[in-house]
């Protein structure tokens, strides 16, 4: 990373290692002889003890300067003007179709790249217009200007900011978008998607086709499969079947229909709208038919029973048994000076994601929405701020300081609990260089004891207890904490799940099966606004993911249950992943809640039983007649042996010679069975 620095231009270690040195110690090898030498690399900041190593970047060699940007010029007049667009953020990445369907990411990021594009073309026409009336000048020509402007700068937007716009390049279209888009200054962010999303003029299989392809395959006497109706499909479009509507007694007419594939065919019959109704005919056991697509409800056993926030990374100052400190990462309000949020581990290995994850289940489980801003160090959160540290996605606003500890307020405040609230305890390392010399050791640090890991931790958040309970600064009757609580900006936006949960939450394979997600031990319902599907759009959910596979993206609460889910296609976001109410099973038992949750299982299962018996009812009856011609008999026997038949007109019947047989003589058989009399 290139970045001004106490008047100079400084590069971090990451931005040379190893792309033009092969490792740091070939780097700091490099910098040892340049001193010697009294020329060549120079360094602007040691690294070490929690400081990075800073080089500067007019002592590096020509080839590696061409190579990185320096902030002092310019390549560009777009980029005094381009920002990524909060709005835009939030509109494309909460936008739904009619039909309940979000944008892919992709689709996502190439709108709101536009939507930034556009007011940073608007921002520099405003510009241009003063500049050349304040001098007198025409202002003829400046759209023209605009258009190349915006389309030059797609090559310093890939290179910058790993992005491309992709407006229109030719003036007429350019004018023609942006007006949609500037929309008398209400910016029309719907504009800019494509009328090509859920364009269904190009299909093969329109609503005709496929309820002939159901009508075919809902036969219970064949049950034919997916390839024998392809088969029988065809030999329809080629005129050796024909298909009558038992409704209507009319023809179903070949010409009206499109040639398909055994794929299209078996893809269409598969899919949970078609097989909820086709299966229903089909099936002969209705036990198996509920298990595949019937929802059930699962019932217990009888029982009798929550504007600004300041973040950075600490090491508290005392050491483990293993003579290594503990990593903290904390987060502070700026207005109730309240620790709201902190995670540790032995190293730094994954603790900011861990951060963010635990800011949101805080701030879930105390009811209150994120912060309105945030402010941050470089190091840990460079990686994100194309991601979900976007301004709109998870704060509205997003300051992210490089290396200027006096950037953010909490660096004071890490002061002032090392020096008034820890020191006291046993373990405290002094620094050995502080400003004061009662913050200096006064002992031999060699002798200082070291603590055990736990210890370090217990003492640290008892220390947090304390801090938030001390009194507000601005008034005495309130504690931090109470402040934080009580005193809530009544601006904050909801929290943005689909925005970042992809990146900070934990992502799990599975599937959804009958309407059911299983889920960590657990199953859950197709939701949406964070409330169980029913009616229209759970059935447009259930077209889109029922027997499908998915990707779920989700975060536990501090109670260990599941806080969010949200469900995925690919990059796509579909709906949202909601705990299946359960209720006890003993009528006697149950409360308001269950009755609630009985009512919403309930309702949610009815939803879909509806749907199946609508379905069902539209499938057609028909019948199929073959016209196949007769095969073609080019071998006869000579000759053949005329056969017998049972009425013998016009034949040659064989008449059998009569035998006599002699009357058989009767015989008389003895009885041995007993007569009641004879038996006793």
């Amino acid at each position: 990373m290139v970045f001004e620095f106490g008047g100079k231009i400084a590069v971090t270690k990451d931005a040379l290692v190893p792309k033009f040195f092969k490792t740091e110690n070939t780097l700091r090898s490099t910098i040892q002889r340049a001193q010697q030498r009294g020329y060549g690399l120079k360094k602007l900041m040691i690294g070490g003890n929690g400081r990075q190593l800073l080089i500067d970047f007019d002592s590096l060699p020509m080839e590696i300067k061409e190579q990185l940007p320096d902030p002092r010029k310019c390549e560009h007049i777009m980029e005094r003007f381009y920002k990524t667009d909060a709005d835009a953020v939030r509109f494309f990445s909460t936008y739904q179709f009619d039909d309940g369907t979000y944008l892919s990411q992709e689709h996502q990021e190439q709108y709101i790249t536009n939507a930034s594009m556009l007011k940073s073309a608007i921002a520099l026409r405003e510009a241009r217009i003063k500049e050349r009336r304040s001098k007198r000048g025409s202002i003829v020509g400046i759209a023209q200007t605009i258009c190349s402007d915006v389309e030059s700068f797609n090559k310093v937007l890939l290179k910058k900011h790993h992005v491309e716009h992709n407006l229109p390049s030719s003036l007429p279209r350019f004018k023609a978008a942006l007006k949609a888009f500037e929309n008398g200054g209400n910016f029309n962010y719907s504009s800019l998607i494509s009328a090509k999303h859920k364009n269904q003029n190009s299909r093969k299989v329109d609503e005709r086709t496929e309820t002939l392809l159901n009508a075919l395959f809902a036969d219970k006497q064949r049950k034919p499969s997916p390839t024998e109706v392809h088969r029988e499909y065809e030999a329809f479009l080629s005129g050796y079947r024909q298909i009558i509507d038992n409704e209507t007694g009319e023809f179903y007419d070949p010409k009206e229909f499109k040639k398909l594939s055994d794929a299209t065919v078996k893809a269409y019959l598969i899919k949970w709208e078609n097989k909820i109704a086709t299966y229903a005919v089909r099936s002969g056991n209705r036990q198996q038919l509920m298990g595949k697509f019937k929802p059930y409800h699962s019932l217990k056993r009888p029982k009798f029973a929550n504007s600004i926030i300041s973040i950075d990374d600490r090491q508290p100052p005392f050491k483990a048994l293993n003579g290594k400190r503990v990593w903290f990462y904390m987060g502070i309000d700026l207005a109730s000076q309240a620790f709201t949020c902190w995670v540790y581990g032995e190293t730094k290995e994954g603790i900011i994601t861990e951060f963010y994850r635990q800011m949101v289940r805080n701030y879930s489980e105390w009811g209150f929405n994120l912060p309105l801003e945030l402010e941050a160090e470089m190091s840990l959160n460079s990686s994100f701020v194309n991601t979900f540290l976007k301004e709109g996605a998870m704060f509205e606003h997003v300051r992210i300081e490089a290396n200027n500890a006096r950037g953010k307020r909490i660096e004071r405040d890490f002061r002032t609990m090392r020096y008034e609230y820890e020191k006291e305890l046993e373990g405290w390392i002094p620094r050995p260089h502080a400003s004061l010399e009662s913050n200096q050791p006064g002992i031999d640090t060699t002798k200082i004891p070291q603590l055990p890991y736990e210890d370090i931790i217990d003492n640290s958040e008892n220390k947090i207890e304390e801090w938030n309970n001390k009194p507000h600064v601005a008034n005495k009757n309130l504690s931090r904490w109470e402040y934080f609580c009580q005193m809530q900006n009544p601006d904050t936006k909801p929290i943005n799940w689909f925005a970042f949960l992809p990146h900070i939450g934990y992502r799990t394979e599975t599937s959804v099966n009958v309407g059911i997600i299983r889920l960590q031990g657990k199953e859950f319902l197709l939701g949406d606004n964070g409330k169980i599907a029913t009616g229209e759009t759970l059935v447009n959910l259930m077209k889109r993911v029922d027997g499908e596979d998915v990707d779920v993206y989700w975060l536990d609460g501090n109670d260990g249950e599941i806080l969010k889910a949200l469900v995925f296609i690919g990059s796509q976001p579909v709906c949202e992943a909601i705990a299946k109410p359960t209720y006890n099973r003993a009528t006697a038992e149950r409360t308001a809640e269950d009755l609630e949750n009985r009512a919403l299982m309930s309702a949610y299962v009815a939803t879909i039983e509806s749907f199946g018996r609508k379905q069902k009812q539209a499938i057609a009856e028909i019948t199929v007649l073959k016209n196949e011609p007769a095969p073609r008999q080019t071998f006869t026997i000579r000759n053949k042996r005329q056969r017998t038949v049972a009425d013998g007109n016009d034949m040659n019947v064989a008449i059998m010679p009569s035998v006599e047989f002699d009357e058989p003589t009767p015989t008389t058989y003895e009885t041995f069975e007993q007569s009641l009399e004879d038996r006793f």
